[in-house]
């Protein structure tokens, strides 16, 4: 079985960025016995140093119009519904997700960090927890089934790598999400279903000569495409 190695930079409080994780894996899924896929999580912080915030205030900020900021959640909630997801945007909060990420990088395990990141993503847009508590994260963590001594929010190795991973992603793109296939194509952004099955199938039949690119909605510091 021919194998595809995908790293994938998100940030919990990206609006597009469940929605990527979502067809991507239906992409992994319908490609099942074809190709192989090893996955990297990598963190992105959209909101580095700013306090929780009302996501739909900090949206309207970003956009300078209400007019701006309402299409992109129409366009955001059109999306994640034809996914089965909810987006509940009066209960949403945006803000620095740094303890988040150091939650998911503090799992050893792949598959149990994979749960965790779509639990974080369900409580932040679904269920309007707040993921900036770190009290809050660790009961998340425990429904997972993660101890709490496996949790290290202030490593400096972890804060180090997130602050790595970004950095890499700068190099790459100018948001998230993000998803590089066997560090030589990538794709920015919600793409399709069928875009990510093209770009799998493509990454595990050739060797591309340098970085290639596509590119969709997605979330950069500066704010949201539509």
């Amino acid at each position: 079985m021919k194998k595809v190695n995908v790293e994938i930079w998100s940030d919990f409080v990206c609006p597009w960025c469940w929605i990527a994780k979502r067809r991507f894996e239906s992409a992994v899924d319908a490609l099942s016995g074809q190709v192989e896929v090893t996955i990297t999580t990598k963190s992105y912080r959209l909101a580095k140093g700013m306090l929780p915030t009302d996501f739909k205030t900090a949206l309207r900020k970003k956009f300078g119009s209400h007019e701006g900021s309402d299409r992109m959640m129409a366009a955001v909630g059109h999306a994640g519904s034809s996914e089965g997801l909810v987006y509940n945007f009066d209960s949403m909060l945006f803000g620095d997700t740094t303890d988040a990420h150091a939650l998911i990088k503090s799992i050893q395990s792949p598959e149990i960090a994979g749960k965790i990141s779509e639990r974080l993503f369900k409580a932040a847009t679904t269920d309007g927890i707040d993921i900036f508590d770190r009290k809050t994260l660790q009961v998340l963590a425990e429904e997972i089934g993660i101890d709490n001594t496996e949790i290290d929010f202030d490593s400096p190795k972890i804060h180090h790598d997130i602050s790595k991973d970004e950095e890499q992603a700068n190099l790459i793109a100018n948001g998230v999400p993000l998803f590089l296939f066997n560090g030589k194509r990538y794709l920015s952004g919600a793409q399709d279903v069928s875009v990510f099955k093209k770009a799998l199938l493509e990454s595990a039949t050739e060797v591309a000569s340098a970085i290639e690119s596509t590119e969709g909605a997605s979330c950069g510091i500066n704010g949201c495409s539509i």
